[in-house]
């Protein structure tokens, strides 16, 4: 918990914070590596995008649209959120233009994701196949049971290729990666 407010601003040099004591520490836009847009939702926020840094050889700076109130109550302030996200990355795209934001879950969380994903499909096919049903008196009940299954192998690998973490260019951010304008 911080003492105060912390105020974010875009220069053309570098990304500044300024803490509560007026403190300034500087991050140079051509030390940052890598951006990070997505929508994290949490129970008492479930309007919260998050837009991630990660500066060459430091943390990673995490910038989301909430401002803490106190007692679990938080603010939306997604309408200075969104214009402060398109100028630094448009001010990163100028001093350092190799880097794309990916947009989206991390590599690491996507593969759990999908280990988690597959694990749950091979269980529904199990069930499918070691559960008897009404349908199993009939003749051709395993070709409607293995029909079923390879319906669902086409739907779960366009859920995997949709849901996959891609890099954008920084000028090309899609609308899903920052709040909606209200």
């Amino acid at each position: 918990m911080s003492r105060g407010e912390r105020e974010w601003r875009v220069e053309p040099d570098a990304l500044v914070t300024r803490g509560a004591s007026g403190h300034e520490r500087r991050y140079p836009w051509r030390n940052i590596v890598s951006v990070r847009l997505c929508h994290e939702p949490t129970r008492a926020k479930p309007w919260r995008y998050v837009f991630e840094l990660q500066p060459k050889h430091e943390r990673k700076i995490e910038i989301d649209n909430g401002h803490f109130l106190g007692g679990g109550k938080f603010e939306d302030r997604s309408a200075t959120y969104t214009p402060f996200v398109r100028a630094a990355l448009a001010q990163l795209a100028v001093e350092n233009p190799k880097v794309q934001a990916l947009i989206g879950e991390t590599p690491k969380r996507y593969f759990f994701l999908l280990l988690l994903a597959l694990i749950g499909l091979c269980m529904l096919a199990f069930a499918l196949v070691a559960v008897r049903t009404p349908l199993d008196a009939l003749p051709f009940a395993n070709l409607v049971k293995l029909g079923v299954i390879l319906l669902m192998l086409p739907l779960f690998w366009g859920w995997v290729i949709r849901a996959m973490p891609r890099g954008v260019p920084l000028d090309a951010i899609p609308e899903r990666a920052l709040p909606p304008s209200s």
